[in-house]
């Protein structure tokens, strides 16, 4: 067995120290050299170069049981920030997120969606404005605090994030990162925009093990989450359930085949032509008006025979989020469950179906969790979250 040099004992030292202020909140050099079995002159080390590096600080006294009051060295959450971002039809959404994954600051804007380098730039403009804002509450480096920007995209992105692939909803296939990384001068990444939102899932929500993870908006999506853990699989289109076959040869879907189960359980696919927004819909289901009603009882059967052609494959949880999500009760979750189990032959005591987290932004944050992640796991170096 190979012996570790001494630079590599140090930096087992440092990332213990440092994986321990990120699980526990706060410690005084005696809880860090008792938890860890080091020496308090080690503990004390290791403070010191975290603490310079920016990513450990100073906060207050705990209880002394007598003399001196022990000092409270706590992980500096905001030392670095990642960016993520949303693009509309009609919009753009820009979040700065922490090392603990909270929205530090937000912001928006109106900008209509053209396949346009003017577009691109004025994008690009966006985002670097948002980032100057930022730089004044970071560590002497300013921008380079910022671990990269990630934008959440309604479409299949390459498996290195760099190259939109299928972008029929935004038109923006071909489309690749470099196009805003030049500008910004910023490693930028593309992601699918069910991937995003479920990374965030995962972070908010403590007990997703195995489970598929449907978003409806107004264009649905799904990822697929195994043992705590996004699989995109090696062409990222693990859970594309949008384009899943529900009614053979039947509604017309953006992506120009018929039948895809997106022409009936999205968002757009609720409302329909009605000049009505969700909540006025979902307001008149809830006064049990008919025409609503039968929809939206359509809609839960549809939605019903998809999940149920889902776990023939992949038996797992299902949690449904999104913007027909927010609305849906438990009694909502109550009936589709009955649904689904009036169409499968076999019986399935294991179906459990829940509401997602449903957060403002929940893509957006996501994203930009695909920087915080890789960043956090490699200063702590530790593969399971507690």
């Amino acid at each position: 067995m190979a012996i570790a040099t001494t630079a590599q004992v140090r930096l087992h030292n440092r990332s213990q120290v440092l994986a321990h202020l990120y699980r526990h909140g706060g410690a005084s050099k005696q809880d860090l050299a008792g938890a860890l079995n080091m020496s308090l002159p080690t503990v004390t080390q290791n403070l010191g170069e975290l603490e310079k590096a920016g990513l450990v600080l100073r906060r207050g006294f705990s209880r002394s049981t007598g003399g001196r009051k022990p000092r409270i060295y706590a992980f500096n959450a905001g030392s670095r920030l990642a960016i993520g971002v949303r693009m509309t039809a009609t919009g753009v959404v820009a979040c700065a997120v922490d090392l603990r994954g909270g929205c530090v600051k937000r912001a928006s804007g109106r900008l209509p969606y053209a396949r346009r380098s003017s577009y691109y730039h004025r994008i690009g403009q966006f985002v670097g404005q948002f980032i100057e804002s930022l730089t004044a509450s970071l560590p002497e480096g300013g921008e380079s605090s910022i671990l990269g920007v990630a934008f959440s995209v309604q479409g299949m992105v390459s498996p290195d994030g760099e190259r939109v692939v299928f972008g029929k909803v935004m038109d923006d296939e071909g489309l690749t990162a470099q196009v805003f990384g030049r500008q910004l001068d910023q490693r930028c990444v593309f992601v699918h925009d069910a991937i995003a939102a479920a990374r965030e899932e995962i972070r908010l929500t403590s007990d997703v093990g195995d489970a598929l993870c449907l978003y409806l908006n107004d264009h649905m999506s799904g990822a697929v989450v195994i043992g705590g853990e996004l699989h995109g699989g090696s062409t990222m289109r693990n859970g594309a359930v949008e384009h899943m076959t529900i009614v053979p040869e039947g509604r017309r879907c953006y992506c120009g085949g018929k039948g895809c189960l997106d022409a009936y359980c999205s968002a757009k696919a609720l409302i329909g032509d009605r000049d009505e927004t969700l909540e006025e819909f979902f307001n008149q289901v809830r006064d049990d008006e008919y025409t609503h009603r039968r929809l939206f009882h359509q809609y839960l059967d549809y939605l019903a025979l998809a999940i149920r052609n889902m776990r023939t494959v992949l038996s797992c949880d299902v949690i449904i989020g999104g913007q027909v999500g927010q609305y849906l009760t438990m009694d909502d979750l109550a009936d589709l469950k009955i649904r689904i189990r009036r169409s499968d032959p076999v019986p399935d005591g294991g179906l459990r179906i829940r509401k997602s987290a449903c957060r403002d932004d929940q893509d957006v944050i996501g994203a930009a969790l695909t920087f915080v992640d890789d960043y956090v796991d490699a200063l702590c170096k530790w593969q399971e979250r507690e």
